[in-house]
Parts: C-alpha cells; sequence; structure tokens
C-alpha cells in the first residue's frame, strides 16, 4: 500500500513539472465573415474546418457571420473603440482604405518582413491590392473577390427577340430590354442592386471618371458624367426597362433563378448559385460597354485589427495566408464563383478542368482585363452610403428626379471630399 502511494505521488510530482504548455488550449481566433447561407456558407465553413484540422491544438478560428458589407463596417468601427474586435475580419475591399487611414488595421508588410519574410505579395494579382494598398505597405489580402457580370436568361430574350443574343453595347441592351417589354410582358426586362458599382459603370464605360487617383476629389461635375449615369439609369426605370430590388439586391437573384427577369447585373459571387440553380438556358458575359467595356472590383477583404493580442495575430495571419492561398483560393472560386486572385490561378489543372466544365468562369476572369477601379479613397464608405440613398429616392420611391439626385451628390461631394468636385480631368 505505502509503494503504491509512493509511486502515485511520484506521479503526481512528475505531472506538476511538466510544461505548461502542454495542457495550453489552443489560441481561439474569432473570424467575422458575411456569407450567409447555400455555397458560400457551406464554402466558408469548409475553409476553416480544414484550417483547424491542420493546426490542431495551435488554432481554433471560429467564424460568425456579422451581416453584410455595411454591417460589418459598423460593428468593426464600433468594436475597435471599445476593444472587441475580431482577430481577423472580412470587409468590403472597398471600406479598406477608410480603416487603414483611420490607423485600425495591422500593417501586414512590417508583420511578415518581422514575423514571416519569406511571404511574397506578388502572388496576388495586383489589380485586387489597390484597396488592400496603403502608403506604407499592405493591409489586406483578397479573399472572396468580385467583379459584377450581366446574366442573361436567353429562353426570355428568344421569346422576346426571335434569337438567342447577348448584347454587348448600351444601344443593343436597350433594345433587347425594349423587346422583353413589349413582347414578354410577365418578364421583368433588367434588375440590378441599387449600389455604386453600377452607378459608376455607367459613368465609366462612357469614358467618365469617378474619383482622383488620390481619391480626394470627384469627376462628377466634369462633363456632367454623374447626371448621365443617373439619368441612363432613370430613363431604364421610367421606360417599364428597370424594375428595382426590394433589399440588398437579394431579389434580383431570387427572380431571375425564378425565370422572372431577362437580364440582370450580379456579383461573380452569385455564379455558382446561379448556374446551379437556373433551370433555364442562361449565360453570363461582360457588361455592355457604351464607348468602351469597363469592370470595378469589390468583394472581401480579410484584415487583421491592431488591437488583438500578438498571439491571435499569429494566427489571424497563418488563417488569412491559408484562405488566401493558391489551391484554396481555386476552391473558393469554383464553390462561388468570387475570383481567381493568383497570378499562378490559370495554370491549377482544376482552373482549367472548371473553365471546359463551365466557360463561364473564364468569363469573369477575362474581364479582369477591363477592370478599372476608382474607389480607392478613405472616403469611399462614406460616399457610397450617399450614392445609395439617392439611388433609393429616384429609384425605389420616386421622390427624387435625376437632376435633383445629381445637384445633391456634388453638395455632397462638396462636403465630404477635401478636394470637393473637379471642373476637368487631370
Amino acid at each position: 500500500m505505502k509503494k503504491c502511494f509512493v509511486t502515485a505521488l511520484a506521479l503526481v510530482l512528475l505531472i506538476s513539472c511538466l510544461p505548461l504548455t502542454v495542457f495550453a488550449e489552443p489560441v481561439t481566433i474569432d473570424f467575422w465573415h458575411s456569407f450567409s447561407a447555400g455555397t458560400n456558407l457551406e464554402c466558408i465553413e469548409t475553409i476553416i474546418s480544414d484550417f483547424n484540422a491542420l493546426h490542431e491544438g495551435e488554432y481554433e478560428v471560429v467564424g460568425t457571420f456579422q451581416g453584410n458589407y455595411a454591417d460589418i463596417l459598423s460593428k468593426l468601427t464600433v468594436g475597435y473603440t471599445a476593444g472587441e474586435c475580431p482577430a481577423v475580419s472580412f470587409v468590403d475591399s472597398v471600406d479598406t482604405p477608410q480603416l487603414t487611414a483611420n490607423g485600425m488595421l495591422v500593417n501586414l508588410s512590417e508583420y511578415a518582413a518581422a514575423n514571416d519574410p519569406e511571404f511574397d505579395f506578388g502572388q496576388y494579382i495586383p489589380g485586387l491590392m489597390n484597396y488592400g494598398t496603403g502608403p506604407d505597405g499592405f493591409y489586406a489580402l483578397p479573399c472572396g473577390r468580385s467583379t459584377p457580370l450581366m446574366y442573361v436568361n436567353l429562353d426570355i430574350v428568344e421569346a422576346a427577340t426571335g434569337a438567342k443574343t447577348v448584347p454587348t453595347t448600351r444601344t443593343e441592351l436597350v433594345a433587347t430590354l425594349e423587346a422583353v417589354r413589349d413582347n414578354c410582358p410577365d418578364k421583368i426586362p433588367f434588375m440590378c442592386p441599387m449600389v455604386c458599382w453600377y452607378f459608376a459603370n455607367f459613368l465609366t464605360s462612357s469614358g467618365g471618371h469617378f474619383l482622383s487617383a488620390d481619391g480626394e476629389k470627384s469627376y462628377f461635375a466634369v462633363d456632367e458624367g454623374g447626371l448621365k449615369s443617373f439619368s441612363f439609369w432613370k430613363s431604364l426605370a421610367d421606360n417599364g426597362l428597370y424594375k428595382a430590388p426590394t433589399v440588398d439586391g437579394a431579389n434580383s437573384v431570387e427572380q431571375f433563378i425564378n425565370g422572372d427577369v431577362a437580364i440582370i447585373y450580379e456579383s461573380t459571387g452569385n455564379l455558382t448559385n446561379i448556374t446551379k440553380n437556373a433551370t433555364f438556358d442562361m449565360t453570363a458575359a461582360y457588361l455592355v460597354k457604351d464607348t468602351q467595356y469597363s469592370v470595378a472590383t469589390g468583394g472581401n477583404n480579410l484584415v487583421m485589427p491592431n488591437t488583438i493580442s500578438d498571439a491571435e495575430k499569429a494566427g489571424a495571419w497563418e488563417f488569412m495566408k491559408y484562405a488566401t492561398s493558391l489551391e484554396v483560393n481555386a476552391f473558393i472560386n469554383k464553390n462561388t464563383g468570387y475570383m481567381l486572385n493568383n497570378v499562378n490561378s490559370a495554370s491549377l489543372p482544376q482552373v482549367q478542368e472548371l473553365w471546359a466544365e463551365n466557360p463561364l468562369f473564364k468569363v469573369a476572369y477575362d474581364q479582369l482585363e477591363y477592370v478599372d477601379d476608382q474607389y480607392v479613397s478613405p472616403y469611399f464608405a462614406s460616399l457610397n452610403l450617399e450614392v445609395v440613398a439617392l439611388l433609393q429616392q429616384m429609384l425605389q420611391d420616386g421622390s427624387m428626379s435625376a437632376e435633383e439626385a445629381y445637384e445633391q451628390l456634388l453638395i455632397v461631394c462638396e462636403d465630404l471630399l477635401p478636394g470637393g468636385n473637379a471642373e476637368t480631368y487631370p
């Protein structure tokens, strides 16, 4: 009995002398995202699960849906002040400059130089790094990035025009929409969310410009470009060619999948959902041109708030690298439609196979040739909210004319932007 007691005591003493790290819990990495349901949610949950399996006992990423882009921006801003930020978060790419200018984010270039000097930021497509680039380095990595596409219900177009033709110019688009209105009265000709993406596209595809390169002044007043953009969109609505969606643009995707809409402008982030669920003949194409093709990027960046602990930073960095890596990004692209982000993506066998199986994914990739991002500004998040509010009043409420929306936008820019409204292009 005494011998057993001595043996047990020795075992207790031995265990008490072992390093505490043997019994340490993995570092929890809180991750905020905007993927609410369906294939997008399944995709991000798979990525989180796979990462946790690779880093079992070291890190545990806990992902939570935090709403849309505006919700996340608001929660991050409030949480930063209260000291209650996640370790890593999605943010709308165009909101990243504001968070950077406000001093809220970890400088990833400095962090990598000190902790991971072999990491190569050059692996990412340069155009997808614009919004995450600050004056002294990179502050974000591209994950779940997107561009808008034109989705076309070819069956409706054929019923309206006699052929399954896809418009490539603004003139062709209007003619197609008029044919749908006149020949398919039970169908909606055109829908798209009321967001800056499309207001800007109607401007830049006509050769106009949005913001200056330094993000401090608008070009809306030059040749009344802003008025022309508002007027074109309003004319579509007034002539029965456009129907405003109800909530955050989700209605346009649902109604397109249901076969109720001929053409929509929507994110590549809906590509998998649409192609998987549409039961009619459909295709996707570039946004139509007026005088030129032009498209902006959007979608999610991954950022790391600078209020978190060193242990959380280490885990957040590992997760950010993993979620934006070549192979994982190809998985995201296939399962959601969000864009390929790596300069070597096209060389992957699984990407080539996907393009052969579904050429629409290559359409989204090829449209990157016409990227014209003009939103890189710490003031864009606020400007975007103003533009959306004006679009709602003009297109949804019907309480504002195109001229009134334009005049109000110029007033907003004079108050918001240090350079106000430029009278000429540089």
